[in-house]
């Protein structure tokens, strides 16, 4: 569309004509001239000759002329002024307008659409209005559902889980493409192969604004095929996907998708992204206070326990060496006894020992320490374990070189001594137990894996409580004191289950 009432060979016209902003010379209240993107922000080809009044929402040429007088006067004004115009089908546009007076010629006005911004604005306000996410990110979720559903636009929360993830809340209309297959996801693991925009987005750690489908982007986005699919059936190209980081990690992520998203919105989706990490931290750490405070608790009671079992304990020693000395060689019937007296015993030995472990924690020293000797010794050390004569394990020992960590030496050393000896208890015979580490900006992650039995998803949140155990002779208590140390010095303990076995994580601070 060219510019009415200009020949081609006008340079300042060309000039006007190139320019992103509409642009219009007003004189006596009609519009004289404009350029294209005049013609084509208001989506009118009649600008010309039409009135100013017409092309702006009630009232507000009026504040235009009053600024242009005090400008006349003096007075100081801004440099420019937020209008609201009507385009050709009846649609509003919010502009940021300049204005000069041409000394009698009329007066010449550049407006820049800004209405996308204004919109993001808006929602940046509206959602900075929720509450504030105390009771977790579900509370934050439903109270924004209905924001969004104005908007038109879908919303996947997505919390990521070992090897894949989970769709934990889906935002959409019934029937809407995007929803069914946005639901179709929640509740199961679904692996980073089959998502590759969220793999992508915990490959690089940031944000991605897309404005068209996945399919159509180079790289590895563009194997999101089956999204890319419900996308284009619900009429829905923009999209924006968001981390969200808990502790320094990337724990969920918030994807939006609708026609109209724009990159100022994607500011406002950031802004609420960070919310509801904000939401999910206050969840964790008031999780983690009734954890500690039950923790204190049984610590308390093993201390008061152990103590109580101590002093018997030692009187029994002592009376089964009596016995075992005083029986006579040739009373067969009593060596059975005795030696399953003696084994009982020393397990109870065993239990007072860990009980006290777990019930008096240890003021940590942090120092920079070199992992890879620190894994040598604990290895040496839980390979004096029965278990691992029983199973006689291959032991895969990764690149530790350069590697350092913030950390107890000491402390650090037991963790991976009961990790270790775990691993050996659960190992199939001549199977393989692997250590290896990884290292990023800020932290060190440290693996110790099997092969060995599945553990079931639903006892994963159970591994590191206290006095839970799969083992029949058992005590409960090395894994929770693995957590426990882990809490005191800084780290993050977890454990993956894997097709055959498990592998426990520990993060450790860089040193």
């Amino acid at each position: 569309m060219t510019a009415p009432n200009r020949s081609r060979s006008d340079w300042a016209g060309l000039i006007l004509d190139a320019l992103p902003d509409a642009v219009l010379l007003v004189k006596d209240g009609a519009i004289v001239d404009c350029n294209e993107s005049a013609a084509k922000a208001f989506e009118s080809a009649g600008l010309v000759g039409s009135s100013i009044v017409n092309l702006l929402r009630d009232g507000e040429w009026g504040r235009l002329e009053q600024l242009d007088a005090q400008r006349a006067q003096g007075e100081p004004t801004p440099s420019a002024c937020r209008l609201r115009f009507s385009r050709g089908d009846g649609t509003s546009m919010m502009a940021d307008v300049r204005w000069r007076s041409l000394d009698g010629h009329g007066l010449l006005i550049t407006a820049r659409d800004v209405t996308a911004l204004t919109r993001a604005e808006a929602l940046m306000g509206r959602l900075a209005h929720l509450p504030s996410g105390m009771d977790g990110a579900g509370t934050l979720l439903d109270a924004s559902e209905p924001i969004f559903a104005e908007l038109g636009w879908k919303v996947a929360f997505t919390e990521v889980v070992p090897g894949g993830s989970i769709t934990r809340r889906m935002i959409a209309p019934a029937g809407d493409p995007v929803g069914d297959y946005g639901r179709s996801l929640v509740g199961r693991v679904v692996g980073f192969e089959h998502t590759p925009v969220l793999a992508e987005i915990l490959r690089t750690g940031e944000p991605l604004f897309l404005d068209n489908l996945p399919s159509a982007q180079k790289g590895p986005v563009g194997a999101a095929v089956a999204l890319s699919d419900s996308m284009l059936r619900g009429g829905t190209a923009p999209s924006a996907w968001c981390p969200i980081r808990v502790s320094g990690r990337i724990t969920h992520t918030l994807a939006v998708t609708g026609a109209d998203i724009t990159a100022h919105d994607f500011v406002a989706i950031q802004l609420f992204s960070a919310r509801l990490a904000a939401a999910l931290r206050l969840q964790a750490l008031r999780l983690e206070m009734v954890h500690r405070e039950r923790l204190a608790a049984v610590g308390e009671m093993a201390a008061v326990l152990a103590h109580e079992v101590r002093n018997p304990l030692g009187v029994m020693f002592t009376a089964l060496g009596t016995l075992s000395r005083a029986t006579p060689g040739d009373s067969q019937a009593w060596h059975p006894l005795l030696s399953i007296l003696q084994e009982e015993a020393e397990r109870l030995q065993r239990l007072v020992t860990d009980l006290l472990e777990f019930a008096n924690p240890s003021t940590p020293v942090f120092e920079s320490v070199a992992l890879r000797p620190i894994v040598q010794d604990a290895l040496h050390a839980a390979q004096h374990d029965a278990s691992f004569a029983v199973a006689q394990p291959v032991v895969k020992l990764g690149a530790f070189d350069g590697l350092r960590v913030r950390t107890d030496r000491v402390l650090l050393r037991r963790v991976l001594v009961n990790i270790l000896v775990n691993a050996f208890q659960h190992v199939i015979p001549a199977g393989t137990v692997e250590i290896s580490a990884a290292a990023s900006s800020s932290e060190v992650v440290l693996t110790i894996g099997n092969d060995g039995p599945c553990i079931p998803r639903e006892l994963l949140g159970k591994v590191f409580e206290p006095f839970f155990t799969t083992k029949p002779r058992g005590t409960g208590l090395g894994l929770a004191i693995v957590r426990r140390i882990c809490i005191d010095v800084g780290a993050h303990v977890d454990v993956e289950p894997r097709e055959k076995g498990a592998a426990f994580t520990i993060a450790l601070p860089s040193g």
